[in-house]
C-alpha cells in the first residue's frame, strides 16, 4: 500500500549502511571457514559481528544449530535496525522489500504447526525482520491449531485472506496455495510502491521484477521436472516479472519438459552469468546447480546497482541481498561440515 509522506532521509540512511558495509564477510573469509571444523567456525563468528548472538546461543545449542540460530537472528536484528532509522518514502520501500521475512515467518509458523515441531524449535527458526514484530509471531506460535493461527492472520489487511484460503489450510490442510497467495501479495505490494519517477527507483523497480523472474523459473524448472500438469504449474507463478512474461509463462507451463525452459534462458540477459551452469545441468539433469545459478544472477544485478546511485535506495537493497547471502553462506558451510559434504560440493551450493 502506498504511503504519502516525505521523500526520506536518504543520505544519512546510506551513510549507516556503507558503515555496516565493511563488516560483511569478504569472500577469502569463506575460504578459510571451509578449512574449519564446525566449532573452530563458531569460535571465530564469535570475534566478528556475530559475537552478540553467539555467546547468546551457545547455552542452548552446540554445532551447526547455534551458528544457525546466531546468524539467523543477527540478520533479523539488521534488517530491524536498518528499516528504525529510514524515514519517509525510503522507509517505506524498505519496509516493503522486508516483507519477505512476514512471508517468510508464517509460512514457517504453519509448516511447524503441521509437522509437530515444538514451539520453542519454531520461535528459534523465525525471522522477525518485516512488519510482524517477535512478540506478535510468538503468539501465533503459542496458538492450539492452525484454525486459530489462520483467524489470527486473516485480520492483517497486508495479507488479503479470504474465506476459501482460510479453508483449504483449515479444512483441506493444504498450505501451497495460501502459500504462493502470500508471496503474491508480498511482490504486488512492493512493486505499487516503487513508484519509477527517477533513475534509482527505476532501477529497483527492474531488480524486482527480475526476482520475480527468476522465482518463477525456479518453480517451471522444479515442477516440470516432476511432470506436474500446466493447470498445477500455473498456479504456482507470480505475475509482473521482466523477461519472462504472462504469455511466455503460460507457454512454458503447456510445454513439455524443461528443454523449452532452458532455451529461453538461453535468450536470457542472464545467460551468460547461467551459462556454465547451464551446460552442466544438460549433461547431468543436477537441478541446484542451475537455480544456485540464478540467484548468483540476480546477486550480482544487486551488486552493480548498488553502485549508481549512492545517495538512493539502491545501495540499501544491496546490503540487504548480500546480508542474506552472508547468513545462507555461512548456514550452507555449517550444515555441509555437520553433514560430512566436501568442499568441492559446498563451494557449489555457496552464492559468492
Amino acid at each position: 500500500m502506498k504511503v504519502i509522506g516525505r521523500r526520506g532521509n536518504y543520505a544519512y540512511a546510506c551513510a549507516r549502511v556503507k558503515a555496516r558495509k565493511k563488516f560483511l564477510l569478504s569472500k577469502d573469509v569463506y575460504s578459510r571457514l571451509l578449512v574449519m571444523d564446525v566449532h573452530e567456525i563458531g569460535r571465530f563468528l564469535g570475534e566478528t559481528q556475530y559475537r552478540e548472538e553467539m555467546t547468546q546461543f551457545a547455552s542452548k545449542y552446540t554445532g551447526a544449530n547455534m551458528v544457525e540460530v546466531a546468524v539467523t537472528r543477527n540478520l533479523a536484528m539488521t534488517c530491524s535496525e536498518i528499516l528504525r532509522f529510514t524515514t519517509g518514502n525510503l522507509r517505506n520501500m524498505v519496509g516493503n522489500y522486508l516483507r519477505r521475512w512476514d512471508t517468510f515467518n508464517v509460512k514457517t509458523v504453519l509448516r511447524g504447526k503441521f509437522s509437530g515441531v515444538g514451539e520453542e524449535e519454531i520461535v528459534d527458526t523465525l525471522v522477525p525482520a518485516g512488519a510482524f514484530t517477535e512478540a506478535y509471531l510468538k503468539s501465533l506460535v503459542a496458538m492450539e491449531g492452525t484454525g486459530l493461527i489462520m483467524e489470527e492472520l486473516s485480520k492483517q489487511p497486508s495479507l488479503r485472506i479470504t474465506p476459501e484460503l482460510e479453508r483449504e489450510v483449515v479444512e483441506a490442510g493444504k498450505l501451497a496455495p495460501f502459500e504462493d497467495h502470500l508471496d503474491m501479495m508480498m511482490y504486488y505490494d512492493l512493486l505499487d510502491v516503487i513508484e519509477p519517477t527517477n533513475s534509482a527507483t527505476a532501477l529497483l523497480r527492474d531488480f524486482v521484477r527480475r526476482e520475480i523472474d527468476v522465482t518463477n523459473l525456479k518453480v517451471l524448472l522444479k515442477l516440470k521436472a516432476e511432470g506436474l500438469p500446466e493447470e498445477k504449474v500455473q498456479k504456482y507463478l507470480i505475475p509482473g516479472g521482466m523477461e519472462f512474461k504472462a504469455e511466455k509463462l503460460r507457454a512454458l507451463a503447456q510445454a513439455e519438459g524443461v528443454g523449452p525452459i532452458l532455451e529461453e534462458l538461453e535468450k536470457s540477459s542472464m545467460y551468460e552469468t547461467i551459462k556454465p551452469s547451464l551446460e552442466r545441468f544438460k549433461e547431468d539433469g543436477r537441478l541446484s546447480g542451475l537455480t544456485i545459478a540464478l540467484d548468483k544472477a540476480l546477486v550480482r544485478t544487486a551488486e552493480k546497482f548498488g553502485r549508481f546511485y549512492p545517495l538512493s535506495v539502491l545501495p540499501i537493497i544491496d546490503y540487504l541481498v548480500r546480508k542474506k547471502v552472508e547468513t545462507d553462506n555461512i548456514r550452507i558451510i555449517a550444515r555441509g561440515k555437520e553433514m560430512d559434504l566436501s568442499n568441492e560440493v559446498m563451494k557449489e551450493l555457496l552464492v559468492i
